[in-house]
């Protein structure tokens, strides 16, 4: 029998036999890459579900993208993401690629965090998860430069829903950044970590901020 990870040191903090819901990631870009192997450490032993439409692994994503290698380049993108990750994964792991949208139609369950790029592609994963009782949480990551937002909620508790939809502005009305300052690895470092304690706040039934907003930068921290 080979050697198995023992995750004794974490369980007050995150249990992975007393988490079973699936979790979604859909967007293997910045955010997403960054976030698929903190999940994996986390000793999940459910499934973990890697959404990402993009054909290949571009040359540009190396170096702001945690989980991807130069020798991934021209590779399919989510099953390279997946192939990366089950080495880092608990054995009752069921790592699934998804080389496709997500629609207002597509079905998803359990734990469901969206690292895309813009606000059309959230709104469809919002029409997906909002009020969708096999839906338990929705994170929404976002990122641009040195800034990182996230929200998190019960898509099908009212209030909440009300404030979140307040922040699903056009895609013509966000601030556009110059090619050359659009990513870095750092903040998706960050962001991904502040992902992954709302996640085990919720795995331990507390209270999730609802909204978390924070400057690399500056390290000026807002949150709600």
């Amino acid at each position: 029998m080979s050697p198995q990870a023992s995750y004794e040191h974490q369980t007050d903090i995150f249990d992975p036999e007393s988490f079973m819901w699936p979790v979604h990631v859909i967007g293997l870009g910045g955010i997403g890459s960054a976030l698929a192997l903190p999940l994996a450490k986390l000793g999940l032993q459910s499934q973990l579900h890697l959404w990402d439409h993009d054909p290949t692994v571009e040359a540009h994503n190396v170096p702001a993208q945690l989980l991807y290698r130069a020798k991934d380049i021209g590779k399919p993108k989510a099953e390279t993401a997946a192939e990366i990750v089950r080495d880092y994964c608990d054995p009752k792991c069921e790592v699934i690629a998804h080389a496709e949208k997500v629609t207002e139609t597509t079905p998803l369950s359990g734990v469901v965090i969206s690292g895309v790029d813009s606000m059309k592609s959230r709104k469809a994963i919002w029409s997906a998860v909002q009020f969708n009782p096999e839906v338990s949480l929705y994170i929404d990551g976002r990122m641009g430069g040195e800034q990182v937002s996230l929200f998190s909620l019960n898509p099908s508790d009212i209030d909440a829903g009300e404030f979140y939809s307040g922040w699903l502005f056009d895609d013509e009305d966000g601030a556009p950044l110059p090619c050359a300052a659009r990513t870095v690895i750092h903040p998706p470092i960050v962001l991904a970590g502040l992902i992954i304690a709302q996640l085990t706040r919720f795995a331990r039934g507390l209270e999730t901020k609802r909204y978390i907003d924070f400057h690399t930068k500056t390290t000026q921290l807002i949150t709600i």
